[in-house]
């Protein structure tokens, strides 16, 4: 039984990729994509930074000025978190935001 629902996970998963590859060639979803790649990258890179230095939620918000729950709601993927609320994270940490462009080859 075991064989037969790895080879149905197999199939879909090829679908899904193609699916996703033909979604893509659009402006529009690369840029959604995108942003939420950038914002999924900086939650990582906060939760990892806090894990290394065993800060709290708490201790973190306290540091950024901002409630406890706003920033479990940040790191939970609250997709509309404002930049001004993710430098305040950032600083939470000790580390500042930096925006770069990153310029695609074309």
């Amino acid at each position: 039984m075991k064989n037969k629902l790895n080879a149905v996970s197999l199939v879909s998963r090829g679908k899904e990729e193609a699916y996703f590859k033909k979604v893509m060639k659009h402006a529009e979803a690369q840029e959604a994509y995108n942003e939420a790649e950038a914002f999924y990258n900086f939650v990582e890179q906060i939760k990892l930074i806090m894990a290394k230095r065993h800060l709290t939620y708490y201790s973190v918000a306290k540091k950024a000025g901002m409630r406890h729950q706003v920033l479990a709601r940040i790191l939970n993927g609250s997709k509309n978190a404002e930049l001004s609320s993710l430098s305040k994270v950032a600083h939470g940490v000790g580390a500042r935001l930096d925006l770069n462009l990153v310029f695609e080859k074309r």
